[in-house]
């Protein structure tokens, strides 16, 4: 694990709850523009994990308040919320999600996991952390199991990574280790590993755009 990781981690286990209190007031600002943002995403969770079968085991990578994680479940599937923060893990029970702490870069998964969801996780990442976590999560998925990935682009940005806080709802109080890629660096990534890209897209956020990824492990070969 990188140092700049570690300390990401470690903000976020000082300041969890004051963002867990931050989303639901950003939430509260502008209701009908969330409501859409959420649906929108669910959509592309739903098309992301059609392929999987009913029931199939999900982990969520960086669960935080556990929204996503309920949406995943709400289709049908077992999902498993996991997060390094108390509170997060916290808030994630609170919603009856059955939740587990993990860091994908040094803890071990769960078995039989066909789906990993990792929204908004790898913005923290170095290259050479993401490319350690996809490595990770190909091994631990099933045959034919699909992970769902975003990180932000670096096209409006004059380097590849920053320390910074958000301003307005999103402020912290902390500066966090924000990294930004170029379509092709990312894909270079994703080239190092076995995975095979099934989608891609473009998310523009009031913040930051974010280059989302659809991949899929291959199938065993007879």
């Amino acid at each position: 694990m990188s140092r700049e990781n570690r300390e990401t981690l470690e903000v976020y286990n000082r300041v969890a709850q004051k963002y867990l209190d931050n989303t639901i007031n950003h939430n509260k600002v502008q209701p009908e523009k969330v409501r859409e943002k959420h649906e929108k995403l669910a959509l592309r969770i739903k098309g992301a994990f059609k392929t999987l079968p009913a029931g199939a085991k999900i982990l969520e990578i960086g669960s935080a308040d556990g929204e996503n994680a309920k949406t995943i479940e709400s289709f049908g599937y077992n999902v498993i919320a996991s997060d390094v923060a108390p509170a997060f893990l916290e808030a994630c029970k609170k919603q009856g999600l059955q939740t587990i702490k993990f860091n994908v870069l040094e803890d071990e998964f769960p078995a039989d996991i066909s789906g990993v969801f990792c929204w908004r996780v790898f913005v923290h990442f170095t290259r050479e952390d993401i490319l350690v976590a996809l490595r990770r999560i190909y091994e631990a998925l099933k045959p034919m199991g699909r992970l769902v990935f975003s990180v932000f682009s670096r096209e409006n940005h004059d380097s590849d990574f920053e320390m910074k806080d958000f301003s307005g709802e999103y402020k912290l109080g902390a500066l966090r280790y924000f990294a930004y890629y170029r379509r092709d660096e990312i894909l270079k990534i994703i080239k190092e590993t076995n995975f095979k890209i099934v989608d891609e897209w473009l998310e523009n956020t009031s913040h930051e755009d974010l280059f989302c990824f659809v991949l899929e492990k291959e199938n065993e070969k007879s």
